[in-house]
Parts: C-alpha cells; sequence; structure tokens
C-alpha cells in the first residue's frame, strides 16, 4: 500500500478556515493566507492558541509544507523557473484601467479634431442652435 500524499498547503489553507470558522466563528481568507507571509503567521498564531482543537496540528502541518514548498523553490534552477511559470499568469501593462470601470469607458476619449457638424463654431466655443423638439412641433410652435 503506498504511503499517505502530505495535504497541500490549499487543502490545509482550508481546512484552518472551516475549523476557525466553526470555533471561533470568525474564518480566514484563505488566499491571503497562502501569499501573504504575515497574515499567515497571525492566523497559524490563533491556531496555536486553540490548543484543544484540531488546528494546532493543522498550523504545525501548513508551517511543514510551507517549508516543504520553499526548499523545492530553492533546489529548482533559476533558469527553468520561467519556463514553469503558466502561460498568461505575466504582468500585463494597465495604461487602459485609468479610462474604465471595468464595464465600459468612463469617459469618452479624447478627439485629435473637432467634428464640424455644419452648426455653430466649428471649435465649440458657441453652442448649435436648438432645433424644436416633439413638443414644440406638434403645438405647431
Amino acid at each position: 500500500m503506498p504511503a499517505p500524499q502530505p495535504h497541500s498547503r490549499l487543502q490545509i489553507a482550508t481546512r484552518i478556515h472551516l475549523l476557525l470558522l466553526r470555533e471561533v466563528g470568525q474564518g480566514v481568507v484563505v488566499e491571503q493566507l497562502l501569499t501573504r507571509e504575515r497574515y499567515a503567521r497571525d492566523v497559524l498564531m490563533v491556531c496555536d492558541a486553540l490548543r484543544g482543537s484540531e488546528l494546532a496540528q493543522l498550523a504545525a502541518d501548513f508551517r511543514q509544507a510551507t517549508a516543504l514548498g520553499s526548499a523545492a523553490a530553492r533546489a529548482q534552477p533559476a533558469a527553468a523557473a520561467p519556463a514553469a511559470a503558466a502561460p498568461g499568469h505575466v504582468l500585463q501593462p494597465t495604461d487602459w484601467s485609468a479610462d474604465t470601470s471595468g464595464f465600459h469607458l468612463s469617459r469618452p476619449p479624447e478627439r485629435a479634431q473637432p467634428r464640424d457638424t455644419g452648426e455653430g463654431d466649428v471649435d465649440g466655443d458657441e453652442p448649435p442652435a436648438q432645433r424644436p423638439g416633439w413638443l414644440q412641433r406638434l403645438r405647431g410652435g
């Protein structure tokens, strides 16, 4: 029978979240637990303080899995690291985000030259004359 596989950091972090939610009434943000070292330290300290539950053992397991992962990352050659990165996870320029709220452009793009509508001043200093609306046309005005 093969040896049982150690749990991944994600599995341990999810279990910590669920147990803290049950024990303390406050869960954690699993993504931050996996990516932010200080946040993980604080969460694991809380887990260590709850000695009567499974959380203390999970905190130790999380630390061990983190140490194993960082040791494996150091053992991997630096030249192979960019090739191992998943496609599509390259930082992209975000200059366009200044003009958008995420759904559509928040403000219209700047025009190179003003349009000549044939009405009013070409430079836009003088507003065009108002055309009669539909109500005025019905009233005969």
